[in-house]
């Protein structure tokens, strides 16, 4: 019987030849559509399948619903073998219930319930909610009572887990401003808990602290001065970014001090050699990922097939007019290829040449003055289905490289004898990036 880590192996090794097979469609970067003819690089079966595709069918398609159109056998075996091989996304939380105790925790007064929720968009209210609840179990299930947020922002986390969770808890966050912004949230919050508890509970509270430090290296935090409350902790990371993440990984398997690690990561096309392939049987492989393929993995599926299903895909005719507009500009200038223009959104009213006036306001070129060129992107922009086609069809290789990216990470912490699991806990269609890791030390 294989064990866990050769079960992942099996998959880390199936997905990578899929993707290697694949790799031409990864890297068909949206911004290059006509610059590279990306339509002429399809297969004909999938040209003639897809052309003048209704955007509601290819919605359907990507959901992988029953759809009344023949698909090339080629792609609907592509299709198989990401869904088999993909880490599930289906939100699945337990229904577990955590008791909090004692009674003066500000967690169980009804008046305070939502206290943490102030100031918090609604889907870092989503992120912060089950991040807490999953971190807080797994500190009961090692007996560690403090933790370290890294990343920790205006610290909305951090807060959540000191004053409700009655964890001793510290955020790490490089920017100075955050922090101080961090600590004025505290201030604001326990002027509003003081209405509602007695000082002797008040003295009781858990209060996090703000550290302000930029990481470089993981040797780098064994030289942190942390808090005395901080003997031993937990590491958390709501969407590190790029390198961050893996950083996180390398620290934890490799001090003492840290007990268990919650992660989600984020930013995978951030990654460099130093964060991706991290586990030793990945690094023997052709694990190569390229930057098209890892940002194309960090875009919600589910709610791009959701858009397309609906019929609300008017507005993703502006990959089209970017996709013109990238032709124009290394025309002017081979070096303007994938300028950082302006980001403007789509609108019925709105041409073609006005969309290039607004988007090139910020690179300080002229606008082409030949009537070809404008003739020639207006022609363009109304092939805009091929343009989303192209993306979808890309997208559907997305959760595979995340698959990948992940089981490395997982299978990193297993060669240093360290359990370890992976659960989709946030909904995808509010936190696309919705898997958390946990790993816990003996």
């Amino acid at each position: 019987m294989l064990s866990k880590e050769d079960v992942i192996k099996n998959y880390v090794k199936m997905s990578l030849n899929v993707i290697r097979t694949y790799d031409w469609l990864l890297d068909l970067y949206v911004l290059d559509f006509f610059q590279d003819d990306h339509w002429s690089k399809l297969p004909l079966a999938w040209r003639q399948s897809f052309d003048n595709i209704d955007p509601t069918t290819l919605g359907n398609v990507l959901c992988g619903q029953p759809v009344n159109i023949i698909l090339p056998l080629s792609f609907l075996a592509l299709k198989k073998a990401v869904d088999l091989l993909s880490i599930p996304r289906k939100q699945s939380i337990s229904k577990k219930h955590i008791t909090y105790v004692p009674d003066y925790s500000i967690g169980n007064h009804p008046r305070l319930k939502n206290l943490f929720l102030k100031h918090v968009k609604l889907k870092k209210r989503h992120e912060i909610s089950l991040m807490a609840e999953i971190v807080k179990d797994v500190a009961d299930q090692t007996k560690c009572k403090a933790v370290l947020d890294f990343g920790s922002g205006v610290g909305h986390l951090v807060r959540m887990l000191a004053y409700r969770y009655e964890l001793h808890a510290a955020g790490l966050e490089c920017q100075s401003q955050l922090t101080e912004e961090a600590r004025k949230l505290d201030l604001e919050l326990e002027y509003t808990i003081r209405k509602h508890i007695t000082d002797e509970h008040m003295k009781k509270l858990h209060k996090p602290e703000h550290l302000n430090v930029k990481l470089t290296c993981h040797q780098q935090l064994t030289h942190i001065e942390l808090p005395e409350t901080l003997g031993t902790y937990g590491l958390v990371g709501l969407h590190p970014c790029g390198d961050l993440g893996p950083l996180l990984l390398k620290h934890f398997v490799s001090d003492d001090k840290v007990k268990f690690i919650c992660m989600v990561g984020c930013c995978f096309m951030k990654l460099t050699d130093h964060g991706y392939p991290l586990s030793k049987y990945t690094k023997k492989l052709n694990s190569e990922l390229s930057y098209p393929s890892r940002e194309i993995a960090c875009h919600a599926i589910e709610v791009y097939c959701d858009r397309l299903k609906k019929g609300n895909y008017e507005d993703l005719k502006i990959h089209a007019y970017r996709a013109a507009l990238e032709r124009i500009l290394v025309d002017i200038d081979p070096k303007l290829k994938h300028a950082p223009v302006r980001s403007i959104k789509h609108s019925d009213t709105m041409n073609f040449e006005r969309y290039c006036h607004l988007a090139m306001e910020r690179l300080n070129v002229p606008l082409p003055t030949k009537t070809e060129v404008w003739l020639r992107g207006q022609t363009d922009v109304q092939m805009w289905r091929r343009v989303v086609t192209v993306y979808s069809l890309r997208l559907v290789l997305a959760p595979l490289v995340e698959t990948v990216v992940l089981l490395d990470r997982l299978l990193f912490i297993l060669e240093h004898g360290i359990s370890c699991e992976i659960r989709p806990v946030f909904d995808p269609k509010i936190s696309p990036r919705n898997h958390v890791m946990i790993a816990r030390k003996q």
